[in-house]
């Protein structure tokens, strides 16, 4: 039974990709706006769902290190493992404008995991923060983007809003589904095979919630819409980072014995530093190259690899 969630998930993920990505590029060219911004807003806050019901639902239980680990896992995931190998099936071209604004937030949302482990949790005052800096963000990304001149390179849309709408709300759905069934699936199989709760929730979970961004990035990648590959990455990283967690501080005291819960200061370091490896690849060249990538999946293989030698 367990194989079958796998399966299923992985099926659903794939399906649940390819119609986001149809549904979004069509909105993009119907409502005259960027791939960049339909990769934020649409795809980014969509792909996740699955982190913010995950860490939402675990703070309500007060498993807050799950509701942490589950952020904090996902971001790595997404820059790392997404990112990486999306560039080696295509590098990906970027655009400085964007990069100029999104770079601040984005290394916001990784400093705030790192103090959060750093403090031990997360303080009203700066969930507050974290929030008001999310509100901030979507404002100067709208603004921005609204002031432009229409992006010549997107295709004459063939379906309507409505129904491009409901193909990529239909996509998210699927992806939610998929990701839930492939968590389910794997976590069985893991603790049948005796892997511990703590490596379970920094790997599986973690990569678990981020396969919506990984099969949207992926398969952009695969369809060369670069644009909304990387727009994915940042927009869901900044949603992970600074809304959810936002939103979920502000709702419940987020705080918790750092050392029992199994996390460590590295875990809050390697974030910061591929998030600053990210911008760095980017602007060199204004693509993330392949061989980039492939930098970025090594180092996410080192780092679970870091994580089984701690949890045996």
């Amino acid at each position: 039974m367990s194989w079958l969630l796998v399966i299923l998930g992985l099926a659903l993920l794939v399906g649940g990709g390819e119609l986001l990505i149809r549904g979004s590029v069509s909105i993009a060219a119907k409502l005259g706006v960027s791939k960049a911004l339909i990769g934020v807003v649409l795809l980014g806050f969509g792909t996740s769902m699955p982190e913010f019901v995950a860490t939402f639902g675990a703070a309500a239980r007060g498993a807050n290190d799950v509701a942490f680990g589950n952020v904090l896992g996902s971001n790595i995931a997404n820059v790392l493992m997404i990112l990486g190998a999306s560039a080696l099936i295509l590098p990906i071209a970027t655009q400085l404008r964007e990069l100029r604004r999104d770079i601040g937030f984005v290394l916001l949302s990784s400093a705030g995991c790192f103090a959060w482990i750093v403090l031990g949790g997360l303080p009203k005052l700066g969930a507050a923060v974290l929030f008001a800096a999310f509100a901030l963000y979507m404002f100067l990304t709208i603004r921005a983007d609204l002031a432009l001149p229409a992006d010549k390179d997107i295709a004459p849309a063939t379906m309507s809003v409505p129904v491009s709408l409901l193909l990529a709300i239909g996509g998210i759905a699927l992806l939610v589904a998929g990701a839930e069934s492939l968590i389910r699936g794997a976590s069985d199989i893991a603790r049948n095979l005796g892997v511990s709760e703590a490596l379970i929730g920094l790997t599986i979970v973690g990569i678990g919630t981020s396969l919506p961004e990984a099969s949207a990035s992926i398969i952009a990648s695969f369809k060369r819409e670069n644009q909304l590959a990387f727009a994915n990455i940042v927009g869901s990283n900044i949603f992970n980072g600074l809304a959810i967690l936002g939103i979920t501080g502000l709702a419940f005291p987020l705080t918790f014995d750092v050392g029992a819960a199994g996390f460590s200061i590295i875990d809050g370091a390697v974030l910061l530093v591929a998030t600053v490896l990210m911008f760095i690849f980017a602007t060199t060249r204004k693509q993330v190259a392949r061989w980039e990538g492939a930098v970025m999946l090594l180092g996410y293989v080192a780092y679970l690899g870091w994580l089984v030698s701690r949890a045996v």
